[in-house]
């Protein structure tokens, strides 16, 4: 068994936080089993579509019915979130068997017919999802999986990035944005532990982003500093988050919702963050919108998302290098490219957008 230690930033995931291989080291029985489903999933590949994995039933005919927010999914069943923001437990109808709901997802429910039941069990039961006006997603691990959803109905994406624990990385970034304008969100980065790094310290990572005009905010959380905007934001406004384990985000989530009390944890050895937050969390907000706390994440995969999306992401490229990137040398003279990681990191997410089945060692 290997004894070597890593320090901050040398740690192998700290290094690959941003690239769309991070997930693919694994064990051997990790190894056999991603072996066997790749062989099942030889089978039809081709009529697997994508985008009608995300076609919702009919509601029309349960329109009469009251409508709630869901804001929790169990393996049986979900809390819903009604009007006045109280919590009612629902089973699933077998007609949405096999469709994704997620949280924020608006749906209408009925009664269960029933003379009695117990509180911790389902009261109703849901019926019908209603059309989402956004829907924030990632993609998936192959085609019979092109999608992992993170939350429906939103208003605003924000991604946190720390300065140092983990170190700031400007990949998670563009991944985030890419992931934002697919979905129709606002979208703003929120930098934390600003109080860990000198005020001379002028984040020159970030400055690519800057001169998009991109919504920067810097924060502290243990200082209490540059939280009064993100309230102002939060008034009546659905914002979920999003960032690496380890980048402050529950304890950015604490400085703003006190009642929250949001577990948080430390780093490891390696370098990377602790997964304190395990599924997504709806969190009402006294400024009368919603936080929606997501899991930390290893990588926002771009697997499947349309190339146009690269020229808002880097609109500092010509047309035909965003067309195709492949081609280029990022650190050629030539070029005189005062971002020569952008180049990079656009030739990245271009190449993982016309992936499919990474877990498959042969294509049909």
């Amino acid at each position: 068994m290997s004894t070597r230690k890593y320090r901050l930033g040398q740690s192998r995931h700290a290094d690959d936080l941003d690239r769309p291989d991070s997930y693919a080291r694994e064990g051997k029985a990790q190894s056999k089993r991603r072996q066997q489903s790749a062989e099942r999933l030889l089978t039809d590949i081709e009529d697997h579509d994508a985008a009608s994995m995300l076609t919702l039933p009919d509601p029309a005919p349960w329109m009469h019915l009251e409508e709630a927010t869901l804001i929790q999914r169990h393996s049986q069943w979900v809390d819903l979130e009604l009007a006045d923001r109280s919590i009612l437990r629902a089973s699933l109808a077998g007609k949405l068997k096999g469709v994704k709901l997620v949280v924020g997802d608006r749906v209408r429910y009925s009664p269960v017919p029933i003379e009695y039941v117990e509180s911790n069990l389902p009261q109703v039961q849901v019926v019908a999802i209603m059309p989402r006006h956004t829907l924030l997603k990632r993609g998936g691990i192959d085609d019979r999986e092109p999608w992992q959803l993170i939350c429906a109905n939103a208003d605003e994406l924000w991604v946190c990035a720390a300065v140092v624990d983990p170190p700031l990385r400007p990949g998670i970034l563009e991944r985030a944005q890419t992931l934002a304008l697919a979905a129709g969100l606002t979208f703003r980065i929120v930098v934390t532990k600003r109080d860990r790094a000198s005020v001379k310290d002028t984040l020159p990572e970030l400055d690519a982003l800057r001169e998009q005009d991109l919504s920067i905010l810097e924060t502290s959380a243990a200082k209490g500093a540059g939280l009064e905007p993100l309230q102002t934001l939060l008034k009546d406004r659905t914002v979920v988050l999003v960032g690496h384990s380890g980048v402050g985000k529950s304890t950015l989530v604490n400085a703003l919702l006190p009642d929250a009390k949001v577990k948080t944890g430390d780093m490891s050895k390696y370098g990377t963050g602790r997964q304190t937050t395990t599924a997504a969390r709806w969190l009402p907000t006294p400024y009368g919108g919603t936080l929606i706390d997501t899991p930390g994440i290893r990588t926002l995969s771009v697997r499947g998302f349309d190339r146009s999306l690269l020229a808002q992401v880097f609109p500092e490229f010509p047309g035909d290098w965003i067309e195709d990137p492949t081609g280029l040398d990022p650190f050629d003279d030539n070029l005189d490219l005062d971002y020569p990681e952008r180049l990079q990191s656009l030739q990245r997410l271009w190449e993982e957008m016309g992936e499919r089945n990474p877990n498959q060692s042969s294509y049909k």
